[in-house]
């Protein structure tokens, strides 16, 4: 019983320490996201920020360095714009790069109203090529991996991503802890109230037997002592004088 006490304030205090220090975390990283925000849209703004920039049936030829991941995007009025497009190298061979995936997902303009979608993602570019726009709408070219470097030296990205990648699995850890005490306090057995000698003693139902006497029966809580006064031997010597006095 002790030890299992123990091991419970043990849980209760580190799912409160867990639990405040994720709600701190968390409540830095969604004031770092708030900070950092103007910049973020402008930066994954594909009307501010983008590699060319197509309308209906044009054609251009660009060049590029290194890059990791340039995705090519068209205004979205709800659904996904079809791709329409064409991407050579400097050779005339065709590159068919990928279609969107769960992480390439709908960028929001620096007006934010204005919503993009991807429609298709080339990835590991690196030298001159050439795109051609066959839809009727307008086409971006957007370089994703330089739009993420523009916001390396931003100090709020880096808290911000601090609170996110710590603050959310020590949060989980707090509710794991607290369930554990919770389940704990359910297993507790209950407590009574035993009064002996004018002490109040707690006790639980598997501590019952050490209450119990030697005959076999719990000792009354309530004892009481009869009093002895010096008036009484006064009255019996009263009766006896009485009594001698009639008998003459």
């Amino acid at each position: 019983m002790a030890g299992g006490g123990v091991v419970s304030a043990a849980r209760r205090r580190w799912a409160r320490i867990t639990t405040a220090s994720s709600a701190f975390l968390l409540l830095i990283a969604a004031v770092s996201l708030w900070q950092v925000s103007p910049e973020l849209l402008d930066s994954y703004d594909p009307e501010s920020n983008n590699l060319v920039k197509l309308g209906p049936g044009e054609s251009v030829t660009f060049r590029i360095e290194e890059s990791a991941m340039v995705s090519a995007l068209r205004v979205s009025d709800g659904g996904t714009p079809d791709s329409d497009l064409t991407l050579l190298d400097d050779q005339g061979s065709e590159v068919e790069g990928r279609g969107p995936g769960l992480r390439d997902t709908n960028r929001l303009g620096s007006n934010e109203s204005t919503v993009y979608s991807p429609v298709r993602v080339f990835e590991s570019l690196d030298g001159n090529y050439t795109l051609q726009n066959h839809g009727d709408s307008d086409l971006w070219l957007v370089d994703d991996e330089g739009s993420a470097n523009k916001l390396l030296g931003n100090i709020w990205m880096y808290l911000f991503y601090i609170g996110c990648c710590i603050g959310s699995p020590i949060g989980l850890v707090g509710v794991v802890l607290a369930i554990m005490v919770w389940t704990d306090k359910r297993k507790m057995p209950d407590q009574f109230v035993i009064i002996d000698n004018g002490s109040v003693i707690l006790d639980d139902i598997q501590n019952e037997g050490s209450i119990i006497g030697d005959s076999g029966v719990a000792p009354n809580p309530f004892t009481v002592t009869e009093v002895q006064t010096s008036e009484m031997p006064k009255e019996e010597s009263g009766d006896e004088t009485w009594k001698r006095w009639d008998e003459g």
